[in-house]
């Protein structure tokens, strides 16, 4: 094998992939891509064993092969790269040398057939997505993270479905760890071939993956096949391994009661539970939400560290209502609503509060309140 690259294309591709590279498998392999070439394209291969990438790109081949080099390794020499141009060449005994005029390296590398097969999307009923549409659902999914530890495949994957009501077609993706839940939705128009009925748990880390590789513009192909989530460009693909389990039923968890609407500014709301947040610990993570005679006080207290406490003007009738919540999950959904105002559905202090945009339809955030 013998090709050349463009310096800047390399990097951004070897940047896009230290995430799957990079992770711990029980194969040495997956630690490297796998370069290879057809006719005068090159084809780059990375997985993680859970969820694998394969994008195909234009180069200069001046003779076809294929090998297994360190991801990490070429992605360091690349960056460092005094050239424009990367000379890419196979030797013998499972050597490559990468060259310009004035620099060279030589790499050992693997035997190219370890490298794990990936699923290929042969015969997937894709449809269409807006690719920012969907890297702002990704995002606002996968802002609900666990721990690492965490097993269950309703906590550290999101559940994807297609919903048709009516005359009208969705994508849904919905995130929880039990705490809070997230909600978002995209709305299809009539041009886009949605096949209702597949429910799927996609891993969380494996959308991260996915979102990397999305740009605010163009369209993106997704299709769900056996046990793979598949998301397609032009010249690129991520194939995701889906999870095994039960989503829990969430549905009754939407019915809003308008008439328990609170209307907040967004802004000042924000900038409010961020001051709180100052004198909160892992110890002490509660904020005490106050309603009564058309205000909202707020109050944090930490015996290790102090009190704070704020107060805003806002129409609230009803009777006073006390209620701790987690300031960070409000500020976690705040962040990524776009109204001047925002509206807080609270019932009392046992149900949870449920978050968004006055004039927003498809994302809303819940949040279950804390023990005072």
């Amino acid at each position: 094998m013998k090709i050349n690259l463009p310096k800047s294309e390399l990097i951004d591709i070897l940047s896009k992939v230290q995430g799957l590279t990079g992770r711990k498998t029980s194969l040495a392999v997956t630690e490297n891509i796998l370069i290879q070439t057809t006719n005068s394209d090159v084809k780059i291969t990375a997985t993680d064993l859970e969820t694998g990438f394969e994008g195909i790109y234009s180069a200069v081949v001046a003779s076809e092969g294929i090998v297994a080099i360190n991801s990490r390794k070429l992605y360091d020499i690349v960056k460092m790269f005094p050239a424009d141009q990367i000379h890419i060449e196979e030797l013998e005994n499972q050597w490559v040398t990468i060259t310009s005029d004035t620099v060279e390296y030589n790499l050992v590398t693997m035997t190219p057939d370890d490298f794990p097969d990936i699923p290929q999307a042969d015969g997937v009923e894709f449809f269409e997505m807006d690719a920012g549409a969907l890297k702002e659902m990704i995002e606002k999914s996968i802002a609900i993270s666990v721990s690492g530890d965490e097993k269950r495949a309703h906590m550290i994957g999101v559940n994807f479905e297609k919903i048709s009501e009516g005359k009208n077609h969705c994508v849904r993706m919905v995130s929880t760890d039990i705490k809070r839940l997230t909600k978002v939705d995209y709305l299809c128009d009539s041009k886009t071939k949605l096949t209702t009925g597949d429910t799927v748990i996609v891993p969380k880390k494996g959308l991260t993956e996915v979102n990397k590789f999305l740009s605010q513009e163009g369209t993106v192909e997704v299709g769900v096949q056996s046990n793979h989530f598949i998301v397609r460009k032009a010249n690129e693909t991520v194939i995701i391994n889906l999870l095994d389990g039960e989503f829990p039923a969430y549905n009754d968890l939407l019915n809003i009661q308008t008439e328990y609407d609170v209307l907040f500014p967004r802004e000042p709301l924000l900038m409010m539970l961020r001051r709180m947040m100052i004198v909160t610990s892992e110890e002490y993570k509660a904020v005490i939400f106050n309603y009564e005679n058309n205000a909202l006080q707020v109050r944090a207290v930490n015996p290790n560290v102090g009190e704070s406490k704020e107060k805003m003007t806002i129409d609230f009738d009803r009777e006073p209502l006390e209620v701790a919540f987690n300031p960070r999950y409000f500020i976690d959904a705040l962040n990524f609503i776009e109204s001047e105002n925002v509206l807080l559905n609270i019932v009392d202090g046992e149900h949870p509060c449920i978050v968004r945009g006055e004039d927003t339809v498809n994302y809303l955030n819940i949040i279950m309140p804390m023990k005072i």
